[in-house]
């Protein structure tokens, strides 16, 4: 398990690094790719226009698909929206901020760079489904259930990243988690009569299913050891 997972985060991590590597005409090679998709795609469509709108909705939701991914494989090296000083401790970008093993930078993972994240997720559903399948639905329910299911995505990876490739005992770890599981159950026992549970309670009910997850991760990984 701890293998697999080590193997996941090293496999991105080089991905990445590629893609922010120098192409043609001094862009990094995720530019190279944005743009050759723009040109590739406006050709298609130059030369057959109104042959089809079918085909038009896939190719435009082909070119969406393209830079929504692009900018959420590049979110982890930009700062879409910069911390505080004392929350990025030196760190220039998040990836670098979520290094640190440490509450501050899990609390900008599950809430700020989450928020970031399910916007760009949320790009490429609406490109698959209202571009190119052209179904309606409500974007505002979709945002608001991806934004919790990336909080739970991320609060599995950053543990996920810190014991297998950070070597974080799993010992701290499972501390961690019934750290932030305690607060999370004190919290919901206290939003009982309060307006504020229909925001709250969904993005805890989501951590707790995200901690549920990573305490099998973590007892996974110690049985193979």
């Amino acid at each position: 398990m701890k293998e697999r997972f080590k193997n996941l985060f090293l496999k991105s991590i080089k991905v990445i690094n590629w893609l922010e590597s120098p192409g043609f005409l001094g862009m990094q090679k995720a530019g190279n790719i944005f743009f050759g998709m723009i040109i590739l795609i406006g050709g298609i469509l130059y030369y057959l226009k109104g042959v089809s709108e079918v085909l038009n909705n896939i190719l435009m939701g082909l070119l969406m698909i393209t830079m929504f991914s692009l900018f959420f494989v590049l979110s982890l090296r930009f700062y879409w929206i910069k911390p505080p000083k004392f929350i990025r401790k030196g760190s220039v970008n998040p990836a670098q901020l979520f290094d640190i093993f440490s509450h501050w930078s899990f609390l900008y993972g599950i809430i700020i760079y989450s928020f970031v994240a399910s916007f760009f997720i949320g790009g490429i559903v609406v490109a698959i489904v209202h571009i190119i399948l052209k179904l309606n639905f409500d974007f505002s329910k979709l945002y608001y259930h991806l934004f919790f299911l990336a909080t739970t995505a991320f609060s599995i990876l950053y543990f996920m990243y810190h014991v297998s490739v950070k070597g974080i005992s799993t010992k701290v770890i499972k501390a961690r988690i019934r750290f932030y599981l305690a607060i999370t159950t004190t919290i919901t026992a206290g939003l009982f009569g309060l307006s504020l549970k229909e925001i709250l309670l969904p993005l805890i009910t989501y951590l707790g299913i995200g901690f549920a997850w990573l305490s099998y991760f973590v007892e996974a990984i110690e049985s193979e050891v």
